[in-house]
């Protein structure tokens, strides 16, 4: 097995596989296990994994293009829908590119920054119980399912609330927000905050110490803090492999650095550790949206900062700490009223050769439970393809193909179709 060879795979009938393995499993794009489209192919020799590779491209939506067409304002709507659980962040990632394109960014009031933090923050709490409650699904245990999936639900109410919407709450626009959290929201939201505390506790007690789903997650799938420095995995992949890295604190936006909250992280690299990564950040973001609901009480300021239609020409690229990890966006503005560029670096792209290296050696039967700890998220990881406008050929190639047509291209002046 060759340590850094590319993971991302073209081959599918198994000719460039490694030699010590006797049989090849393929997961995906469609699997009763995945809710997202990816092929897996797994390498095992008997009962174990040798190796494992992936294939990705197979939900292209054209997000990127389709933003080139719309206003900046428009695009506000449209940013959200690159991931349905964290459209939040990629709203307030786009928000903050065009606050700074626009000059507009260091006239933001504070009340407009907590609420978006605020929308921020509900959206990791219910992206972490999500997920841990469909990774108890796959590790057998359907009640913990059930329970974290019904506690879930007064975050949901909160969300539908402020927003009137679930799941994609879009409070956020360039320049501020929408619409503020009167008194009367910030009143129901808090006896309903301190009883998901409870839950969430509860929650974690049952991962902890439940010992038929603590046998199928502890030293399962480990990931020493050696291989993650080497394959660079971000969010609570990352964390959970001892990588204290969270974009809230290296590299703070909104009001994150004006209040308390503690940056959550384990050494022991395996499953177990991730899981608890998300439970132990989950509470400390329920004690974030308790502490931005009394700020509301005596921060004021104008909700939104009036933004002209046209951005003067300009590029900017920030990021955002997103709950499957480090989100990154880069917009590049024209003069006119749409953006000229706009480009995604979503979290699990990040977290894939983590999660590969993750399952070498393992059990074939862990399978479900590895490739669930990264979180993925393929409707905003997918969009490269490259099409040739004379002949209409389409062409998805591998990072390594690219990076060569793109050295003979450069060096010899030529297309790079």
């Amino acid at each position: 097995m060759t340590e850094f060879r590319s993971r991302f795979r073209t081959l599918v009938d198994g000719s460039d596989a490694p030699s010590d393995a006797d049989h090849h499993i393929f997961i995906g794009p469609q699997h009763p296990w995945a809710e997202e489209p990816a092929h897996f192919i797994i390498h095992v020799k008997g009962e174990r994994v040798v190796e494992a590779d992936i294939r990705i491209g197979f939900n292209l939506r054209g997000l990127e293009k389709a933003m080139e067409a719309k206003t900046w304002r428009q695009n506000t709507m449209l940013i959200p829908r690159a991931c349905g659980i964290c459209s939040a962040v990629h709203q307030n990632i786009y928000v903050r590119i065009v606050d700074r394109l626009a000059g507009v960014e260091d006239q933001i009031s504070e009340r407009a920054k907590l609420i978006r933090m605020f929308s921020l923050e509900a959206e990791r709490v219910h992206s972490h119980i999500l997920w841990y409650g469909i990774l108890a699904h796959d590790a057998g245990f359907d009640t913990m399912l059930h329970i974290s999936w019904r506690d879930r639900e007064m975050i949901m109410d909160i969300v539908e609330d402020i927003s009137g919407n679930r799941v994609n709450p879009a409070l956020m626009l360039p320049g501020g927000v929408k619409r503020d959290i009167p008194k009367e929201k910030r009143d129901r939201a808090r006896p309903l905050l301190d009883e998901l505390v409870k839950k969430v506790e509860y929650h974690k007690k049952v991962f902890t110490e439940e010992i038929s789903i603590r046998n199928r997650l502890e030293n399962v799938g480990v990931l020493t803090k050696e291989d993650a420095k080497k394959t660079t995995p971000n969010g609570p992949t990352g964390r959970g492999s001892g990588l204290p890295f969270d974009v809230r604190k290296s590299y703070p936006y909104e009001l994150y650095d004006k209040i308390d909250w503690n940056l959550v992280y384990y050494n022991e690299g395996d499953i177990l550790a991730t899981t608890l990564v998300r439970i132990d950040e989950t509470l400390e973001s329920l004690q974030m949206l308790k502490q931005i609901l009394d700020q509301l009480e005596t921060t004021q300021g104008e909700l939104l900062v009036r933004i002209k239609p046209r951005i003067a020409e300009g590029k900017y690229m920030t990021r955002a700490e997103a709950p499957r990890g480090e989100d990154l966006h880069y917009g590049i503005a024209n003069g006119t009223d749409k953006p000229e560029r706009y480009k995604i670096r979503s979290p699990s792209l990040g977290n894939i050769d983590a999660t590969l290296k993750r399952m070498d050696g393992e059990y074939i039967a862990d399978m479900p439970v590895i490739l669930r700890s990264y979180d993925p998220c393929f409707s905003c990881t997918n969009r490269v393809m490259i099409i040739n406008d004379k002949t209409g050929e389409k062409l998805i190639i591998n990072q390594d193909e690219f990076a060569r047509k793109a050295i003979k291209a450069k060096k010899y002046n030529r297309p790079f179709f």
